[in-house]
């Protein structure tokens, strides 16, 4: 399933056609974690990917990070293990009212993998993601939400309505200004402050000169004339 869901990445990368992914879970559940039977000598018998990655997983956190368009994750049921750290990785989290997440590995003997140590404490912060995952506590999706793990709860029965307003909402904004505003803000996470003004100066010199920039300027302009 995992490199299925990668080889979908991969074909969209450049397609400016697509404006945003979701990522959905089929079932009763967003996922409900690991597949403990796959858990042991086989599952380590891997050869590297292309991109160096050693695990398939890690293939596919990077190309959430990497791909330059908005990337949502419609969370409902469980959404455990290997699915809360794929959640982590997506830019937006929008969940149902039933939702149930968390990282209970540490219960059963299994440590965190796929970059849940690294999105988890740079998401709500060292001390609670210290707390979540050395219990293996799960939150309700209210908890999430005062967490800052999810950005909207829905109720089961508007979910669908609901989320893709937001998606949509998100997806309608300038394409290459989200973009950049995307790559800005994953670079901000591992350089200092000085790069990443650097950084934000160059792409916020390369936007200016979109069509997208000219005619929301333009836009905004008539507006404020009329008004």
């Amino acid at each position: 399933m995992i490199m299925e869901i990668i080889d979908v990445f991969e074909s969209i990368f450049k397609k400016k056609s697509i404006r945003a992914i979701i990522i959905k879970g089929n079932g009763p559940s967003f996922s409900a974690g690991d597949d403990l039977k796959s858990i042991g000598k086989e599952a380590f018998r891997f050869k590297p990917l292309k991109d160096g990655s050693i695990f398939p997983h890690h293939r596919l956190i990077r190309l959430i990070g990497d791909i330059q368009k908005p990337v949502f994750a419609f969370l409902h049921g469980f959404c455990l293990g290997a699915g809360f750290a794929l959640a982590l990785a997506c830019d937006f989290r929008l969940a149902t009212d039933n939702l149930e997440m968390g990282d209970h590995r540490i219960t059963r003997g299994i440590a965190m993998m796929s970059g849940t140590s690294w999105f988890l404490p740079r998401l709500i912060g060292f001390g609670k993601a210290t707390n979540l995952i050395m219990t293996g506590r799960h939150l309700d999706a209210h908890e999430a939400l005062k967490y800052g793990i999810i950005n909207e709860i829905y109720s089961t029965e508007n979910f669908k309505a609901q989320a893709m307003e937001y998606v949509q909402k998100i997806a309608s904004l300038p394409t290459k200004t989200l973009r950049y505003d995307k790559t800005m803000l994953n670079s901000s996470l591992l350089n200092d402050l000085v790069p990443s003004m650097r950084h934000e100066f160059n792409l916020h010199v390369k936007n200016m000169r979109t069509q997208d920039y000219s005619e929301d300027i333009a836009s905004f302009r008539e507006k404020k004339a009329q008004f």
